[in-house]
C-alpha cells in the first residue's frame, strides 16, 4: 500500500469513527413505558431541572426518594445521570440540594466495587 492510499484509509476510518461517536451522543432517551419512574429518569437525562421537578411532582416523590431508591436502567440515579444526562452537574446539584460533587461520587462508587 502506498503512502497516499494509506493516508486516505486512515482519514476515512477517522471520519467514520467521529460520525459514529456523534450519532451515539445525540441518541434520544425515551421512556419504555409510561411509568412515573421512567419519566423521572428521562427527565433527568434531558438535563432540565424543571422537567425533572414536574415528573417528581406527578409521581409524588421527593428528592430523597429519587436519590436513595430510584434506579434507572438498573443503575443508581447518580450513575445514570452522569452517563446519560445533557447537564449532569445541574441535575445532581438539584437532587442533592447543592451537596453533590462528582469526584466524591466516583470515589464512593470505587469503594463499593
Amino acid at each position: 500500500m502506498n503512502v497516499m492510499t494509506r493516508s486516505m484509509a486512515v482519514i476515512g476510518v477517522t471520519f467514520g469513527l467521529v460520525g459514529f461517536a456523534n450519532a451515539n451522543t445525540n441518541a434520544e432517551l425515551v421512556a419504555a413505558d409510561g411509568s412515573a419512574t421512567s419519566n423521572i429518569c428521562v427527565s433527568a437525562a434531558q438535563g432540565s431541572k424543571y422537567k425533572l421537578k414536574s415528573a417528581m411532582e406527578t409521581a409524588r416523590v421527593d428528592k430523597e426518594y429519587v436519590l436513595e431508591k430510584l434506579s434507572c436502567n438498573g443503575m443508581p440515579i447518580e450513575a445514570f445521570v452522569e452517563q446519560y444526562s445533557e447537564n449532569p452537574k445541574s441535575i445532581m446539584t438539584y437532587i442533592t440540594n447543592g451537596r453533590y460533587r462528582s469526584d466524591e461520587y466516583i470515589a464512593r462508587m470505587n469503594t463499593n466495587l
